[in-house]
């Protein structure tokens, strides 16, 4: 497998700027250097796929799903790095990444990634009840997010390789608050209203936030760690 030209799907901002030190704009091609392109999304599946679609039209020859996810497996913990050998769509898909391209980037890495499944969804699984009813539909995924299924089906139908590089954020037992999950808009931006209405109904929610904003530290460190290697074209 060999790719001159790279398209990587990204949902958030956070998540591009690990990649891309320049600036961003939403919903269009981004050129990171000669042999990457970027488009941020935004949150879910319709946006992930008009993104990969985007890319497919500017010429390049493999995808990458590239961001965060939440925890199914018990064991992983944040900033654990998943460069999963196939999705999941909870619709019963199934697709292989390109395992030679995947195993040319794990090999590439001083940090462990973790194989297995990830487990593609259409609507947020943020609280602990929803990952575990996951998991028993699913036990081979290792992580869930909600835009990998998308670009692996858009890479399948045009003959296209891909691979899903995902860190994450959230463990299995773990529910994010609605004052979180209720106060970003689809790129990751905070809107504060929103935000400080949450706070002043659940003052206590607070304590909450200031550890998702750790573990999403913890998952971008591990995105950045890995940032050169797919800068450096570890493709063939």
């Amino acid at each position: 497998m060999h790719c001159r030209r790279l398209g990587v799907v990204v949902a958030l901002d956070a998540e591009a700027q690990a990649l891309h030190a320049g600036a961003l704009r939403h919903d269009v091609v981004v050129e990171v250097n000669a042999q990457i392109l970027l488009v941020v999304s935004g949150m879910g599946p319709e946006r992930a796929m008009a993104a990969a679609r985007t890319l497919l039209a500017a010429g390049v020859d493999g995808l990458v799903s590239w961001g965060t996810a939440g925890a199914l497996q018990p064991e992983r913990k944040p900033g654990d790095l998943l460069l999963p050998e196939v999705v999941f769509g909870a619709s019963s898909q199934t697709w292989s990444v390109d395992l030679a391209w995947r195993e040319i980037l794990a090999q590439s890495l001083s940090l462990p990634a973790y194989a297995g499944g990830l487990l593609s969804v259409a609507t947020p699984c943020g609280s602990a009840a929803a990952k575990s009813a996951c998991l028993l539909d699913f036990p081979l995924a290792q992580g869930v997010d909600m835009e990998s299924g998308a670009i692996a089906a858009v890479a399948d139908a045009a003959g296209k390789p891909f691979v899903v590089i995902r860190s994450i954020v959230d463990p299995a037992d773990q529910s994010l608050p609605d004052a979180a999950t209720g106060s970003i808009d689809a790129y990751g931006g905070l809107q504060v209203l929103k935000l400080m209405r949450g706070l002043l109904r659940h003052p206590a929610v607070c304590v909450d936030l200031m550890r998702l904003g750790a573990q999403m530290q913890k998952a971008l460190n591990t995105l950045r760690a890995v940032a050169p290697s797919l800068q450096a074209g570890r493709v063939a």
